[in-house]
């Protein structure tokens, strides 16, 4: 099944109200007690500034979004919404930009050969300067394909090493009682664990661990995410309270490019260190995060692997080494064996009904586990000849 040709086609999309602000999140300020020179989300201290700057537009507006089709001839082709914006001359540009460069790459080869497709765009990185999006983008679309003509979800492509996962939810609040009052909410709604996102500092963490734990029982997976908002002592001292609390981990707690700081606090703890988000994903994940492992710098490796087949190399790149990782797509997580929990930021997702159903799946989180449900029924194609007629352009 060989790529022919690639077009894009730019449909015009809802009208939205533009809009940006300064206090959407609140803006960066030391973290409490101020003497780390550390800074964070205000919005994770639990307060918001008094300084509001607000721009939105008088009205909606004109959006638009550049679908890719890669042809092929094998009767299906690969496709993806690939960007979307308020611009149709942008967009276009965008889209001949991607057909002057990239997809001259893919051309004449075989859809299913996605290994020398990714290790391709995996160097047009470097070459041609594209970042990640074009890679991730084409490597799923290749991998939907495949599903699409075996009529199985890619997790079992892949491998299938389970059909289910715990899952746990995030939870917040303004106040050490909101995030208590938050997290009970999310143990009765059945996930098995909750993960904060307090950037309050180390007394006030210390504070909030010990009445998560209190309130939510012992048998409760209770996790810490501080966002790199600790020097590394100070994530020594906090994670030792972790520890007599029972957390099962403390997340991104110092910059990842601090590799010797992580080094020291993954020897300081028994209470796992998981690191990699950030570096992972502004940088090379898979290959970034082998150095890490190798020095003892991370006891488990956050999923930022670029495309399906580059999170693939992360999981079987850890599990050689013996370490765990986590916060992949939901089809990798269903075809490794370590990765422990699936982070349900998505909330509840309750199953469809089967008609609405089909080969490649559909998430779903409840219960207190994260699982796909599919059938055996190929999705209805799109129909190209429509997509030509209304597109507000189609280039190629």
């Amino acid at each position: 099944m060989r790529i022919t040709k690639a077009t894009f086609y730019l449909h015009q999309a809802a009208p939205q109200v533009r809009s940006v602000s300064f206090s959407n999140r609140g803006s960066l300020q030391k973290v409490r007690p101020g003497l780390s020179g550390l800074f964070s989300h205000s919005e994770g201290m639990g307060w918001r500034d008094n300084f509001h700057l607000d721009f939105t537009a008088p009205g909606p507006a004109p959006t638009y979004r550049l679908q890719l089709r890669l042809h092929t001839d094998g009767g299906l082709d690969a496709y993806a919404d690939w960007a979307s914006g308020y611009s149709p001359t942008e967009l276009e540009w965008e889209a001949k930009k991607v057909l002057a460069t990239l997809t001259p790459l893919v051309m004449g080869v075989d859809a299913f050969d996605r290994e020398y497709v990714w290790q391709r765009l995996w160097y047009a990185q470097r070459f041609f300067y594209t970042g990640r999006q074009p890679l991730d983008t084409l490597d799923r679309m290749l991998w939907d394909l495949a599903s699409r003509h075996a009529r199985q979800p890619v997790y079992r492509l892949l491998g299938g090493a389970r059909d289910a996962v715990p899952a746990y939810a995030n939870f917040g609040g303004a106040t050490i009682e909101a995030l208590v009052a938050s997290c009970l909410e999310k143990q009765a709604q059945g996930f098995v664990g909750g993960k904060d996102h307090s950037y309050r500092g180390v007394a006030e963490n210390i504070q909030m661990a010990r009445q998560l734990r209190a309130a939510l029982g012992d048998d409760f997976i209770l996790l810490h995410d501080p966002v790199e908002s600790y020097t590394c002592e100070e994530a020594i001292r906090i994670g030792r309270e972790l520890e007599r609390q029972h957390y099962g981990w403390i997340e991104e707690p110092l910059q990842d490019y601090d590799i010797l700081g992580l080094q020291t606090l993954c020897k300081a703890l028994d209470l796992p260190v998981l690191a990699l988000e950030w570096i992972g994903a502004i940088g090379g994940q898979p290959f970034n995060a082998a150095p890490y492992v190798a020095l003892q710098a991370t006891d488990i490796v956050r999923q930022r692997g670029i495309g399906i087949t580059g999170q693939l190399k992360v999981a079987q790149l850890a599990e050689s080494m013996g370490v765990p990782v986590h916060g992949g797509d939901p089809h990798v997580v269903l075809a490794i064996h370590n990765d422990p929990l699936f982070e349900a930021f998505m909330g509840l997702r309750p199953e469809p009904p089967a008609e609405e159903l089909d080969c490649r799946g559909t998430l779903v989180v409840d219960q207190g586990v994260m699982r796909i449900a599919w059938r055996d029924v190929p999705p209805a194609e799109p129909d190209w000849d429509e997509a030509a007629r209304s597109a507000v352009m189609v280039i190629a």
